[in-house]
C-alpha cells in the first residue's frame, strides 16, 4: 500500500530510529527506562514508533524489554540492567516497511544520506526520473555500563547491520577518537556514510558527517564533548526481485554516553 504524499515527505525527516537509556550507568540489577526516539530532532523524538513493529527488544544476553507504551512522541519500555557488573547492550529492530517517494524526493533523500552510489546507479540506468520504491528496516543499539567496564560492547549482536565499537565508549574522553566498525551481513561494510550527533550536558547539540567507512568497515569518531552520542548510517541495495520494491535499505544507529 502506498503512503499519502504528506507521509512520504514526513518519512524523510522521521526515519532515523535510536534507543536512549535512562540512565546509561545504572547499578547492577536496577531498572532502566528505554526510549525509542524517531526522527531528526536528536536528542528528542518527533514521531512515536508502533509497538507492533518492534522486534528483538532486549538487553543482549539478558531480559526482554517490557511494559511498552506511548508517551508523547516517544515509545517507551522498561528493562532490567544485568546483575553482573560491566557493559551491557540494549538492542531492538523494526519489521520491514514499504515506502514510495516521487523521483525528486527520493533523489533528495539519497543525497542527504550520502548514498551517492545509488544516485549514480539510477543515473547510469536511466532511473533518475523514476519514483523510489523502497523497503526499509531499522536496527538500533545502545551501550550502557554498570559499576565497571567489560568487553560486551565489542561483541556483535547478529543484526544484518550494526555498529561495533573497537574501544570501550566508557573509556573514551573528549579530545580522543572512538574507532568503530560497521558490519553488514556478518562482514565489514566499506563505503558507508557515518553521521555522529552529540547532546552535551550543557544542552548544546551538534551533528557531523564524519565520513565513509574504509575498506575494513572502520571509521574514527572524533569525541569532542561529554554527553549523549548517536551514530547513524544506512546501507541500501538493489533488490533482485523488484516486484514489491526496487531498493532495500538497512538503517543503523548506536547510542552511548561519554561521561
Amino acid at each position: 500500500m502506498l503512503l499519502p504524499v504528506s507521509l512520504m515527505v514526513a518519512a524523510l525527516t522521521s526515519h532515523d530510529l535510536y534507543l536512549k537509556l535512562i540512565p546509561y550507568n545504572p547499578a547492577p540489577g536496577d531498572m532502566v527506562r528505554v526510549e525509542y526516539h524517531n526522527g531528526d530532532s536528536f536528542p528528542n523524538s518527533q514521531v512515536s514508533t508502533k509497538v507492533e513493529r518492534l522486534k528483538d527488544a532486549r538487553i543482549e544476553g539478558g531480559k526482554d524489554f517490557f511494559q511498552f507504551r506511548i508517551e508523547g512522541t516517544a515509545t517507551v519500555a522498561d528493562a532490567k540492567a544485568p546483575v553482573n557488573a560491566g557493559n551491557f547492550v540494549a538492542v531492538s529492530r523494526t519489521v520491514p516497511n514499504f515506502i514510495q517517494l516521487d523521483a525528486a524526493k527520493f533523489e533528495e533523500y539519497l543525497k542527504h544520506e550520502g548514498l551517492d552510489e545509488i544516485v549514480a546507479w539510477r543515473k547510469q540506468n536511466g532511473e533518475s526520473a523514476k519514483p523510489g520504491r523502497e523497503i526499509y528496516s531499522k536496527y538500533a543499539k545502545a551501550i550502557g555500563v554498570t559499576s565497571i567496564t567489560s568487553d560486551a560492547y565489542a561483541k556483535p549482536v547478529g543484526f544484518p547491520i550494526e555498529f561495533v565499537p573497537m574501544l570501550n565508549p566508557y573509556e573514551v574522553r573528549p579530545g580522543f577518537a572512538l574507532p568503530v566498525q560497521v558490519w553488514f551481513r556478518g562482514k565489514p561494510a566499506a563505503g558507508l556514510t557515518v553521521e555522529a550527533s552529540n547532546a552535551s550536558p550543557s544542552g548544546e547539540v551538534s551533528k557531523t558527517v564524519v565520513g565513509k567507512t574504509d575498506a575494513s568497515g572502520q571509521i574514527l569518531i572524533p569525541i569532542s564533548k561529554n554527553g549523549l552520542w548517536k551514530l547513524h548510517t544506512i546501507k541500501m541495495e538493489r533488490r533482485q526481485d523488484t516486484k514489491e520494491a526496487d531498493w532495500e535499505s538497512f538503517w543503523c544507529s548506536l547510542t552511548f554516553e561519554v561521561q
